[in-house]
């Protein structure tokens, strides 16, 4: 919840007395279809009453861009695990009321979850509620630490949707309580989400008020949908949030805790034995790279020769097909890995620009489904369809959509398309995978070759980055050796 990159300062602007919400670095540009059009409001809440609030500006000074608006006092959320943390139940308690007042799908939690950027406390009582405009323009110019801080270090697997927002609130007592989000530790995640039990007693809060949080965070998900309705938005459903911590108590005093094992026997235990559980799960995970390598060698030049002898024996598949249907099975083989299918038009001497990648691709799904029972490459358009949801850790999503096709000389075809494909700096068991959507142009020559259309050369001739999506990602059980 520490907003690393989120601070309050006030400023001028145009002898105009300004807040200023620094939210990231002055670099880049924001997408422009943020920038344009009317602009949405927040929502300023004090007790039952509800105002609007607008914003002036998003601006950049100073090597620091921000959101400008009329002078206000507040502070960033994360002051609740800091100097608000003796009152973060009453203040949790009546955050949760205010979600209640605020026009139906203000909030609109994506899967149940909010980032914690749009929320700011009052200095003299209430909250204010970034509009979900903003809260899109925080995200691109965010750093990834913010971006952890604020809102992927909560996301939990299994999570129901219309619970999200109880099971938030309930992570945010638990690090007002310990001075640490209950998944942001890489071993918590490597262990199945299992969060460092409250009961072993290492915070300051009384038995029943630690058990609650603890039984509430570890509720499986058929224990979720009986709990509250799905007819309910998340925000509503806050009312359950509400009715059960209306009696607890909350003995939480002085700056945040540090956490040291050492310093409570039972914790330190529990440390130990956590690191090697997590430990043995990345153990099984990665295990069977050295198999990888040597089947991918294996397959290449199988797949190679199985190529050049089918291709010598008879017509491709595709004889028959016009040239715009070539092209578009080249694109098919290539979101289904299949090297075979993207070579089987292609003139012998033509290279194929995107073989390596499809084949290691191939390899790798085909060695993780042997070995652990996983089908470790999504299709983009697959993962589109089904609503861009979170993904098994340790897989990937690959592929092409939204292929256009022109001819733009004789024999001589433009083909743009979206593609999805892991950023080079995504990084295994951070709870996150790091998507990157590219706009493309691919240049095919083709030449009739024996009554059919055989493609004899391709030219990747542009790629334009889009944007970065931050895929949330869960664990599977492990298969034994």
């Amino acid at each position: 919840m520490s907003h690393t990159g989120i601070s309050i300062t006030e400023g001028q602007m145009s002898d105009r007395p300004v807040t200023l919400i620094r939210i990231g670095d002055a670099t880049g540009e924001l997408p422009r279809h943020l920038m344009t059009g009317e602009k949405t409001c927040g929502y300023i809440v004090r007790n039952e009453t509800v105002e609007p609030w607008y914003w002036i500006s998003v601006s950049d000074r100073e090597g620091a861009r921000h959101i400008v608006a009329d002078r206000i006092d507040i502070l960033p959320f994360s002051e609740i695990t800091e100097s608000l943390r003796p009152r973060a139940l009453e203040l949790l308690r009546a955050l949760a009321h205010a979600f209640q007042l605020v026009p139906p799908r203000f909030i609109n939690a994506s899967t149940g979850f909010l980032e914690t950027w749009r929320i700011y406390m009052l200095v003299s009582g209430g909250f204010l509620l970034l509009p979900e405009q903003l809260s899109q323009i925080i995200l691109h110019a965010a750093d990834e630490e913010t971006r952890h801080a604020c809102h992927l270090d909560y996301l939990k697997p299994d999570t129901e949707g219309p619970f999200g927002l109880c099971h938030q609130f309930t992570q945010f007592l638990y690090e007002s309580a310990t001075g640490f989000a209950p998944y942001a530790r890489p071993e918590v995640r490597e262990d199945r989400w299992q969060h460092i039990p409250l009961s072993l007693g290492f915070s300051s809060l009384d038995t029943r008020t630690a058990d609650w949080i603890d039984r509430t965070l570890a509720l499986a998900p058929r224990i979720q949908r009986e709990t509250v309705s799905a007819a309910y938005s998340a925000e509503q459903n806050l009312s359950w949030f509400l009715q059960e911590t209306a009696s607890l108590a909350w003995d939480v005093q002085g700056e945040k805790p540090e956490f040291d094992p050492a310093q409570h026997p039972q914790l330190s235990i529990y440390a130990e034995a956590l690191e090697k559980r997590a430990r043995r799960r990345i153990f099984w995970r990665k295990r069977g790279a050295l198999v990888t390598t040597v089947s991918v060698a294996i397959l290449i030049v199988i797949l190679s020769v199985g190529n050049l002898v089918h291709k010598s024996l008879q017509p491709p598949y595709t004889a028959g097909m016009s040239a715009p249907q070539v092209i578009e099975e080249f694109f098919v083989g290539r979101n289904s890995l299949d090297t075979q299918k993207m070579s089987a038009s292609l003139v012998r001497s033509v290279k194929n620009p995107f073989d390596t990648e499809v084949t290691s691709l191939f390899v790798n799904s085909r060695i993780r489904k042997a070995y652990e029972g996983i089908d470790a490459v999504i299709q983009a358009g697959q993962w589109i369809d089904e609503g861009m949801q979170p993904i098994p850790e340790s897989t990937v999503i690959y592929g092409t959509v939204d292929l256009k096709i022109e001819e733009i000389g004789q024999g001589t075809y433009r083909a743009t398309y979206r593609s999805f494909s892991p950023a080079d700096r995504a990084e295994e068991s951070t709870g996150v995978l790091e998507l990157q959507e590219w706009k493309n142009a691919t240049e095919f020559t083709l030449t009739k070759r024996r009554e059919h259309w055989m493609i004899e050369r391709i030219e990747h001739t542009g790629s334009t980055l889009i944007t970065t999506h931050m895929v949330p990602t869960y664990p599977l059980e492990p298969r034994g050796p």
